[in-house]
């Protein structure tokens, strides 16, 4: 009896043993699960996932790996957004554009080929001579309408200005008070941009005409961001942020687009006039056709030696397209008719 009860015994202790090692053996193949999910990681998984391309970029032959380089001037960069979401999936990817490089730099980036297009306004004098001196032919293709403005504030009561007027300004600096312009009594206070700078390059080109700007103009209210431009020349008069209120209105210029979607971001437009020129006001429709004679466009720009089928080649073709146009439409530019 007692080697009967021995045994049950025994048996029981090695059930309770059994029992006991069975959790380590399921502990070990959830080790293996958590290694195999790590070898698989999220972010691994992202990585390659916000890579995708869109069933656009499979029209046009554009994967990855062929995207092409693409910087311009701070006005076009969410163009340059825009034509990235159109050809890839999700934002998130390797070759989404977060800054801009500006006009001139842009420029000399695609001279130097280390980029293989452009969006921006058309070259200023210095820039097509730097391009023939390295010997580069380039390419401008017109994607997009725009106009340089003239802006002052709001208050101001001066509704126009003429092309004799900008020039006496900014070249002689030859009127300095808003009376001259059919305005009020106030010191006319001429702000620049930098030399660099998109709207500089169409000042230049449509105004100045390879002429030199009043070197105290430069000297003293020289703009550094297009941000800045419409800033100062809002609350010039005010004094700034710790100055004295002046009997003064600023004079200033930007790009069309541009001044519209800053007003939607940060409602500056609203502190701001856009005076007509020679009598016509800029607006989409004078801008779209022509009859603001300060319209020029922006243009994606390639050397001529880029091969015909380069991946940039087939962006401005999708950008020519309708569906390109309907993506330039969606952001407030004014696709080229």
């Amino acid at each position: 009896m007692k080697k009967l009860l021995f045994v049950l015994i025994l048996i029981m202790a090695l059930s309770f043993v059994s029992c006991t090692k069975s959790p380590d053996v399921s502990k070990s193949t959830d080790s293996t699960s958590e290694n195999s999910t790590v070898n698989n990681s999220p972010k691994f998984n992202n990585q390659v996932s916000n890579n995708l391309m869109s069933d656009t970029a499979e029209k046009l032959g554009i994967t990855h790996e062929n995207y092409p380089k693409i910087n311009g001037s701070t006005s076009t960069l969410a163009m340059a957004r825009a034509i990235n979401k159109a050809i890839y999936k999700y934002d998130e990817n390797d070759h989404f554009p977060k800054i801009a490089s500006k006009t001139v730099p842009s420029y000399k980036l695609l001279i130097e080929g280390e980029v293989d297009m452009i969006l921006v306004p058309y070259a200023s004098s210095d820039v097509l001579a730097l391009a023939e001196d390295a010997g580069v032919e380039l390419e401008f293709y017109p994607i997009a309408a725009e106009a340089l403005v003239f802006i002052t504030p709001k208050e101001n009561k001066t509704e126009n200005i003429t092309m004799e007027q900008v020039r006496k300004i900014y070249l002689d600096y030859g009127i300095t008070n808003w009376s001259n312009l059919g305005g009020p009594n106030r010191e006319l206070v001429p702000i620049c941009r930098n030399s660099d700078s998109g709207s500089q390059s169409q000042m230049d080109n449509l105004i100045l005409k390879d002429k030199k700007m009043h070197s105290n103009i430069e000297k003293n209210y020289v703009e550094l961001t297009m941000e800045g431009m419409l800033e100062q020349v809002a609350f010039y008069h005010n004094g700034g942020l710790d100055g004295e209120p002046t009997n003064s209105y600023a004079l200033g210029y930007t790009l069309y687009t541009f001044l519209k979607s800053m007003g939607e971001v940060t409602g500056i437009d609203e502190q701001l006039k856009m005076l007509a020129f020679e009598g016509v006001l800029p607006t989409e429709e004078s801008i779209g056709d022509g009859s603001y004679s300060l319209t020029d466009s922006y243009y994606a720009v390639v050397r001529s030696d880029l091969p015909k089928e380069h991946s940039a080649r087939s962006i401005i073709d999708w950008l020519q397209s309708e569906d390109g146009k309907a993506s330039i439409k969606e952001l407030d530019f004014i696709p080229k008719r």
